[in-house]
This record gives structure tokens, sequence and C-alpha cells, in this order.
């Protein structure tokens, strides 16, 4: 459809304003689902990469570490997150409907095609993003887990076979000091907990090598629909201030007031839940940080100690990040960027909607 034929299913407003804005709302949810379509489509690839990751990850998680992922309960819970997102869409999408079907001259089904449809796509890109990410932090909660139970103080090795031992390895030449610290490098490297450490190591490297996968797949698909969804709670926000400025007691007028209110309140939830869940999914990681140094171990044993700071470096520099296309990173900073953009847009256009009516 051009944009005259889009003029025809837009509310009319006494100023070019609010036609406009329409205009770039419906523009921006096209553009969000074709682009969410088209990632889908051209990272396929990277997406089976990201289901073989993780199904390695588990592997490791129940032969190396014998723990129990246990995908059961993070189904459900994908499950349960999947239903209140297909009913909070059902029924915005029920009273905006009902507002245009009430509306004289409006041609619902038209704006259903052209909007909610493309909306509906949004949202389930929204819902693989959310999958994806809590999967992640999943594991994450696992290796907290797995780190808060280790003693590198009270694990024994398994005694050592006299007719097997490695000494015969060193050289005839080593001093008797250098055959004391091979051996006593063998006794600290058969510690079974300093061997599920190192496993733990190489698990949180894996993902990190899994976040970057997830940034890179769904990058494009949050940068547009974040964008979209600031334009549409700016745009919403603006049609509330011109009901409120011309309202009068009807019913349509109060309908409409309340279905901009909800889907300004749809488009925050998408942001809100996404900036949440990537904001304490990071948060795993200061986790494992704190549980890494409250390890007990000797501070005069070099093996334990070289072992935690290399772990220590590895977090510092490896930190997990979700980010919009490598844009911006999606944290709850998100949240005040966006109102404070939108509080700012707001302004200049009810200035604009004065300048018009003078």
């Amino acid at each position: 459809m051009d944009g005259g034929t889009d003029g025809e299913y837009f509310r009319m407003s006494e100023n070019d304003v609010g036609h406009r804005l329409d205009y770039i709302q419906l523009m921006g949810i096209r553009v969000a689902h074709f682009v969410s379509v088209l990632e889908a489509f051209l990272q396929r690839h990277g997406q089976n990469t990201f289901i073989k990751q993780v199904r390695e990850m588990d592997r490791i998680f129940e032969c190396a570490l014998n723990v129990d992922v246990e995908n059961g309960p993070l189904r459900q819970k994908i499950l349960r997150r999947g239903v209140v997102m297909i009913l909070i869409f059902v029924s915005v999408e029920a009273l905006k409907l009902l507002v245009y079907v009430l509306a004289s001259g409006r041609n619902f089904s038209i704006y259903w095609l052209f909007y909610m449809l493309p909306f509906l796509i949004c949202g389930v890109r929204y819902f693989q993003i959310f999958t994806a990410i809590m999967i992640v932090r999943h594991r994450l909660d696992k290796l907290v887990t797995a780190i808060n139970e280790l003693n590198l103080l009270n694990s024994k090795p398994k005694p050592a076979d006299s007719s097997n031992t490695n000494i015969k390895f060193i050289s005839q030449a080593s001093t008797v000091n250098e055959i004391t610290e091979y051996l006593k490098h063998q006794y600290d490297m058969e510690n079974t907990d300093m061997k599920r450490l190192l496993i733990i190591r190489d698990l949180y490297n894996r993902l990190w090598e899994l976040t970057a996968t997830l940034n890179k797949d769904f990058g494009i698909s949050i940068l547009i629909n974040v964008g979209n969804d600031f334009i549409s709670i700016t745009t919403n926000c603006y049609w509330i201030f011109l009901q409120f400025n011309t309202f009068s007691v009807s019913l349509e007028n109060f309908m409409q007031i309340s279905s901009n209110l909800i889907w300004s309140i749809t488009h925050l939830f998408n942001v809100l839940m996404l900036a949440m869940l990537c904001e304490r999914t990071v948060q795993r990681t200061t986790a494992i940080a704190m549980g890494l140094h409250r390890i007990e171990t000797n501070i005069w044993n070099d093996n334990h100690n070289t072992v935690i700071e290399q772990f220590s470096l590895q977090l510092l520099h490896q930190k997990l990040a979700f980010s919009a296309a490598g844009f911006f990173d999606i944290n709850c900073s998100l949240l005040y960027t966006i109102a404070g953009a939108t509080t700012t847009y707001l302004i200049i256009l009810i200035q604009f909607h004065m300048s018009d009516d003078k």
C-alpha cells in the first residue's frame, strides 16, 4: 500500500502531526516485521549452531560435572511466559479492533492486516529472543550452584599406584626440590574439586561464546524491534494527549484512550521484559565471581591460587553482554534512555501541535 492508501485508515486530527505519526508508526511495524523475518531466514545456520553449542554444554554438565541441567522446568517456565504473551496480545488486539469497529468509516480488516499481523510476527521474534536468553541464564545458574559447592581443601585425590608413578618421567638430574614440586603439582591436579573448577572455567568460556552467537543471530531484530517500540510508545502517548485535550464524555473517546494506553503498555512490556531478563542474566556472572572468591583454599598453594586468579581474569575480560547489533547494550539503563527520549520528543510534538492550533 502506498502513503495515500494508508492515509484512509489513519486517525484524523486537526493538524498533520498525528497523521504523520500514524504513518511513521505503520511503517515502523512493517520494517520491524520484514527485518525479523529476513534475519530469521538468513541466520538459520547461526541458530543451528546455537542449539549445538547448548547441547554440547549439557553433555559436559552431565558427564564431567555430574549435574542435571533439568530442562523440564525451564520448558515449563518458557511455556508459561509464552502463554502470558499470547494472552496480552489477544486482549490488546481485541480492544484495539473493537475501537475500530465502533468508529465509523474505519476498515478494521485492513488495519488488522497491515498493523496487527506484523505486530504478532514481531511478538514471536521477541519470544525467540526471550527463550535464547533464558537458556543462557539457566546454564549460568547451574554454574553458580556448582562453584558454590567447591572446597579445594577438603577434596582428597585418589591414591597413586606406586607401580605406575610418573617419577620415572623426571630426568635423573632433577634435584629433590624439583621432584617434590612435580609431585605436589600432580597432587593438586588430581584434586577432584580442582578438576571441577577447570571444567567450570571451560563452561563459562562456552557460555561467553554462546552469548556472542546469540547477539549475532538476534542483534538486528533487537535493534529494529526496540526502535519500533520506542516509536509506538511516543506515538500513543501523543494521541493520549490529543484525546485528553479534546476530551468529550463518549464511549468512543473513552475506548480510544484506553486502547492507546494499553497499546503503549504492550510495547513497554516488550522492552521491560527484554531489559530485565538481560540485566539479571548478566548479574549471574557477579554471583560466579563471588562464589569463586568464597572457595576455601590454602594461600600457600600456588597451583590453586593460579587457577583462581586466571578464572578471575577470565571473568573480568570475558564479560557477558547482550547488545542490539553492537549499537547499545541491553540492560536496565535502556529503560531510562527510552523514558527520557520519549519525554523529549513528546514535548516537541506538543509544541508543534500548539503552533498548528495558533
